[in-house]
């Protein structure tokens, strides 16, 4: 996973392309990740979880997305240079509308980080062991939006979270974002073992009484 020194204002670049307009609407996410280079976990990671920032359930989608994290934690976690995406991610498509929603949304969250990040605790986010780190918070990313909540809005906001806080801290060179992003994986956690608690001791009554009420 290699960043120039330019690394944040590559990806603010690569999110301005992807939400561009392209002579074959709607855009294939196959072929945007094509523009990313052989290793930009980083990037692709970015440009993955822009639709689970929105507040509604993603019904299909949420599984394509989760199978896309999973890809991307592995090879990460190995240390393989070359990504791969199964062709069901790849062939997913995104309409300009949305690509712009959702890079415009991407963009604001990650100006305002960048105004807080410099290079600090560089082993978290460099390195094999930095690798090891990106990989299982894709892993762990993965298998949390893949476990449905009733409909609940705003679900995959500590995962998104996560995935921009370390893509961030990576392109940084700055590990405290790191340490962020394991703190939201660890709320995420707190809030699904909260919900489904609740849905197992009292019902799907007791979670829409919480969390639409």
């Amino acid at each position: 996973m290699t960043q120039t020194a330019s690394g944040y204002d590559d990806l603010v670049a690569t999110l301005n392309l992807f939400a561009a307009p392209v002579a074959l609407e709607p855009l294939a996410f196959g072929t945007a990740i094509d523009q990313l280079g052989a290793d930009a976990y980083t990037l692709t990671a970015t440009i993955t979880v822009l639709p689970f920032l929105q507040p509604f359930p993603l019904g299909v989608f949420a599984l394509v997305g989760s199978a896309a994290f999973l890809a991307l934690g592995m090879q990460l976690f190995r240390g393989e240079q070359n990504l791969s995406l199964p062709n069901k991610i790849r062939n997913l498509t995104l309409s300009l509308r949305t690509r712009q929603v959702l890079v415009n949304t991407c963009l604001k969250i990650m100006h305002f980080f960048h105004r807080f990040t410099k290079p600090r605790l560089r082993f978290l986010v460099e390195g094999k062991l930095g690798q090891q780190v990106g990989g299982f918070i894709f892993l762990a990313v993965g298998v949390i939006v893949a476990i449905p909540l009733a409909g609940m809005p705003f679900k995959n906001l500590f995962p998104s979270l996560a995935v921009l806080f370390y893509c961030t801290g990576e392109t940084e060179h700055d590990g405290l974002m790191a340490i962020f992003s394991l703190i939201c994986i660890a709320l995420s956690i707190i809030l699904y073992s909260i919900v489904l608690y609740i849905a197992w001791k009292f019902g799907a009554a007791a979670i829409h009484h919480f969390f639409w009420k």
